[in-house]
């Protein structure tokens, strides 16, 4: 119940960057911004993952709480992933 809940959420976030994105007139292409936005994506699936690859609760809970601290960190480093990207693909 709670990555279905985590999912809905992530899936909002997503939506909100991605068309928030394209109303604002810009020059370059997106992709940099659509590369960290698909990281959220990745992000979930990976932690998704290695939840249910765990035996015990304890760990799905200490896997679920990693893959909410990575959410965290990309929200708040998402400037540098998103000029990473450019760089990289542009």
């Amino acid at each position: 119940m709670t990555n279905l809940v985590l999912f809905v959420l992530l899936l909002a976030w997503g939506f909100l960057l991605y068309f928030g994105l394209h109303f604002v007139e810009q020059e370059d292409p997106y992709i940099g911004e659509n590369m960290a936005i698909f990281l959220v994506y990745v992000i979930w699936g990976a932690g998704y993952f290695m939840q249910l690859k765990q035996p015990t609760v304890k760990r799905v809970v200490v896997v679920l709480l990693i893959s909410l601290g990575m959410q965290v960190l990309l929200f708040y480093s998402l400037y540098y992933v998103v000029t990473f990207f450019e760089w990289i693909f542009e």
